[in-house]
């Protein structure tokens, strides 16, 4: 087993971050950004609520009492929501439906787990924490019609909602950081920066999305692009910017500067 050596992303979702079929995907420009810096843990469940992925949290992150026996997590994304946010459907074997309340409230819960000063689990407690909500991206119905049983459990207005529980929660999250404090968060809102790329919410979506729900190249550069405004902005001078070597120095030195040693960011070093 790989010893602790780097910190570490989780990338924490459904199909939608588990995927790589698509070039470049969050996986690809994540493990391309940050080389020789951050270890990426790809936890994207495909067909996964925030239900079933809340049962497998304490499987994803480490108890505090293990803490010296783990990578330190900086950046943690989550990505729920297109599988809650279908129409509840009797006729359906397995339900993916949850309940807008449930979703935010598991959600919650994500963040309590990764935040609160009592938090049972290693990665509330370690200084440099970021974290990353994002919301579903937008529907495009039309691209279902080859399965109709998936075009009708989707409906653009319901699944708004749920991306209106995620910037909710991230502006509330916002208000709870202290300058001393451990942790920053952030949104991505998928639904309305894919929007605003296609100029509306027609067939120019058609450019981003793959069967009206999971993304092309196009819809995770999106992705990417709202990412590194985060970099830049909230989460500046936090160990993220891989295009900045003081901010984040690669964890073991260059071939012809090992006199250099290896290093933490200063986030990291106080």
């Amino acid at each position: 087993m790989a010893t602790p050596f780097q910190d570490s992303v989780v990338l924490f979702g459904d199909s939608i971050t588990s995927q790589q079929y698509a070039p470049l995907s969050i996986q690809a420009r994540f493990c391309e950004a940050y080389r020789r810096t951050l270890d990426i843990l790809n936890r994207g469940y495909g067909g996964y609520n925030t239900r079933w992925a809340r049962e497998l949290f304490p499987t994803i992150f480490a108890k505090k009492e293990d803490a010296a026996h783990v990578p330190t997590v900086r950046l943690v994304t989550i990505w729920f929501g297109a599988n809650d946010s279908v129409v509840p459907d009797i006729g359906q074997e397995v339900s993916q439906h949850v309940p807008l309340a449930e979703y935010e409230a598991n959600l919650r819960f994500f963040l309590e787990s990764l935040t609160a000063p009592d938090s049972p689990y290693a990665v509330a407690h370690a200084k440099g924490l970021n974290i990353v909500l994002v919301t579903p991206p937008p529907l495009l119905v039309s691209m279902m019609a080859d399965d109709p049983s998936f075009a009708c459990q989707r409906v653009p207005a319901v699944t708004k909602t749920y991306r209106d529980v995620v910037l909710s929660l991230a502006a509330e999250y916002k208000t709870k950081e202290t300058p001393e404090g451990n942790w920053r968060i952030g949104a991505v809102d998928m639904w309305g920066a894919t929007i605003a790329a296609a100029r509306g919410e027609g067939e120019g979506l058609r450019e981003f999305l793959v069967d009206g729900l999971h993304l092309t190249t196009k819809g995770y550069t999106v992705f990417w692009d709202e990412y590194n405004k985060l970099v830049k902005n909230e989460f500046r001078g936090r160990g993220l910017d891989y295009e900045d070597l003081e901010d984040l120095p690669m964890r073991v030195p260059a071939w012809d500067s090992q006199k250099d040693g290896m290093r933490l960011p200063p986030i990291r070093r106080t």
